[in-house]
């Protein structure tokens, strides 16, 4: 299953050049003319020249890191694509280049996810993940149809509500295997190293799509970050609501191991 969120910069003029690039098979099983199809059937090329045959579906599925390899040099070729368009036609033009790239693709045993731009200076659109035991009702009202998630503890009889989803950076993959999540930077030249990097959202913005970046508000808490007297006040005020019986809020243990902002990942 593949699945892409934002759009392929520049994208009638690496339409032909991408097509070109695929293999027959791949490019007859294309049926319309949206880059989230071409960009699949790259993925699909790429993965058949990296020696695995998308077509087949073994035991365990291809495995998260072959995938992700495939999804990392999908993401290279376009880039290549897009920096091939000549210099005259983007200035004629006005050729945006940026392409927007939340991919997500699944053999039915990994996942594999993106959040990335090709730019170095803008946001790339929003994507975050939850991860827990299972979806319970936000209330114990039986009639109750808004859900979030919760995560057994074995070791103590509680039961801990991941009431804040996690934001995944910019320009990062978020790899998902034996409920096992794993975020890694996409390491290519416009990936920003410096911590103290700002990124704007203006761009993702005009294309009717938002970015994971908000102002802190005071009950959010960032581990490692600076973070105040009054941020603990605003988490302990969280964590002394009750959903349910035995129930509390945010676990500060599972957000302290996982990403919660680019800052904060490196």
């Amino acid at each position: 299953m593949w699945m892409h969120n934002g759009g392929l910069g520049g994208w009638k003029y690496i339409k032909r050049k991408l097509g070109d690039r695929l293999a027959d098979k791949w490019y007859l099983e294309v049926k319309g003319g949206t880059d989230s199809e071409w960009a699949f059937a790259l993925f699909l090329d790429t993965l058949e020249r990296l020696g695995h045959n998308p077509s087949s579906s073994p035991e365990n599925g291809f495995g998260p890191t072959v995938l992700r390899k495939a999804v990392e040099q999908t993401i290279a070729q376009i880039n290549e694509l897009t920096d091939s368009i000549p210099q005259d036609v983007l200035q004629s033009e006005d050729v945006d280049t940026r392409s927007l790239l939340n991919f997500a693709v699944t053999d039915g045993h990994s996942v594999i996810c993106t959040r990335y731009i090709s730019s170095s200076k803008d946001e790339a659109a929003s994507l975050y993940y939850s991860s827990g035991t299972q979806w319970a009702t936000r209330t114990c009202d039986p009639n109750d149809r808004q859900y979030q998630m919760e995560r057994k503890d074995k070791g103590a009889d509680i039961v801990l509500v991941a009431k804040n989803w996690v934001n995944v950076p910019t320009n990062s993959i978020l790899t998902i295997h034996r409920q096992t999540v794993m975020t890694h930077p996409i390491l290519d030249k416009y990936y920003e190293r410096d911590p103290y990097h700002v990124r704007s959202s203006a761009f993702v913005q005009t294309k009717g799509l938002v970015s994971n970046e908000k102002q802190p508000s005071g009950t959010s808490i960032s581990i490692g970050s600076g973070a105040t007297p009054s941020s603990f006040d605003g988490y302990r005020k969280l964590a002394a609501q009750t959903l349910c019986s035995r129930s509390i809020s945010p676990d500060l243990a599972r957000r302290a191991l996982t990403p919660l902002s680019a800052n904060e990942s490196r």
